[in-house]
């Protein structure tokens, strides 16, 4: 396939969505990009940046964004698309996919792959992002479903810094498909077959981020920080293989990876989270003054009860639970994890 007779809509204009339009519009790609925001399409449309979410980023300018106002307009003038792209923040997934089913429904036979470019669970179900989607999206599309995930630190790749990342799905077909039109030269792409464990490492090392926070707001070193991301893996693979996920995605891009790059980046927004939490910032202030989603928050209670239900031990998600809906005291939660029953590594 040629690559400018490829047509992406990528459902979300904030850092990663737009970082990801950039990456592929440079590939000649025939890109639009759907956002809630106003100010955010006149800004991509008329001066071809996207200033709230990229700064200063000049974005290529076959780049289209619109909103809710112009899908009509789409659907009456028979754009098919061949991917979609979901790059909205997981706890508006259910809603912006039921907004975009007519779109999708009158198409869905041309698409050939749905991308979800989200992390988390959403809290009220406890469902991962690729089974909203198989819930809200057509039927036809339901086998199309994959999942992007890795250390893709949107700032650093739209910079294009090298970096890696996976797309997994139960489909092979549609993995492979998928791998070379969003690979680039600095952004490499692996294919994976357990979704599962790649969405929840996706959502949560963001919970194991604000610990990492927690512990650079208190003012702790790298010790500390290896040990929580040590301890945060051995939780995060833990709670994916009870549902069934495969231990070797655990150790890789999406796994590992994305933990680390969260767990260290400056730029990381669950990792702030933590570190304002512990200089004593209160969280409803945090939430209110934030403009980009930190994921790690909602999830966080999401983990934290499935996890009593399943009568399963995550101290970390524990305690960061309680400090952030208990008003536990960072550093006291510190002593409680340092002093809990001895016990084998493994």
């Amino acid at each position: 396939m040629k690559n400018k007779t490829l047509r992406i809509l990528i459902i979300g204009a904030g850092s990663w969505g737009t970082t990801l339009a950039f990456m592929l519009a440079r590939k000649g790609y025939d890109i639009k990009i759907w956002s809630k925001e106003n100010e955010v399409i006149k800004d991509i449309n008329e001066n071809k940046k996207n200033s709230r979410y990229t700064a200063d980023i000049l974005l290529p300018t076959s780049i289209f964004a619109f909103g809710d106002s112009a899908k009509e307009g789409i659907i009456n003038g028979d754009i098919i698309f061949d991917i979609i792209i979901f790059a909205v923040p997981s706890v508006y997934l259910r809603e912006v996919s039921n907004g975009f089913n007519t779109l999708l429904n009158k198409f869905s036979v041309n698409i050939k792959a749905v991308v979800n470019a989200a992390k988390g669970i959403e809290p009220k179900t406890n469902l991962r992002m690729s089974q909203i989607l198989c819930e809200t999206l057509p039927r036809t599309l339901k086998s199309k479903i994959s999942t992007l995930s890795g250390p893709n630190i949107s700032s650093e790749i739209i910079r294009k810094l090298p970096s890696v990342s996976t797309i997994a799905s139960d489909n092979d077909e549609i993995t492979r498909y998928l791998q070379p039109i969003l690979s680039t030269e600095y952004f490499r792409v692996y294919t994976n077959d357990d979704p599962i464990g790649v969405e929840i490492c996706g959502a949560i090392k963001n919970i194991i981020a604000i610990a990492s926070g927690i512990s650079d707001g208190l003012g702790f070193g790298s010790n500390t920080k290896a040990s929580l991301i040590t301890r945060g893996l051995h939780e995060l693979t833990k709670f994916g293989m009870k549902f069934g996920a495969k231990k070797a995605t655990f150790s890789g891009a999406a796994g590992m990876g994305d933990l680390i790059a969260t767990c260290v980046s400056s730029k990381s927004r669950n990792r702030s989270v933590g570190e304002r939490i512990a200089k004593g910032e209160k969280l409803k202030d945090i939430v209110e003054n934030m403009y980009m989603v930190a994921e790690g928050i909602e999830t966080t209670k999401a983990i934290y009860n499935m996890s009593v239900k399943l009568n399963m031990e995550l101290p970390i998600t524990k305690c960061v639970y309680e400090v952030l809906y208990e008003n536990a005291d960072p550093l006291n939660s510190v002593k409680v994890l340092m002093m809990r029953k001895y016990k084998p590594e493994y």
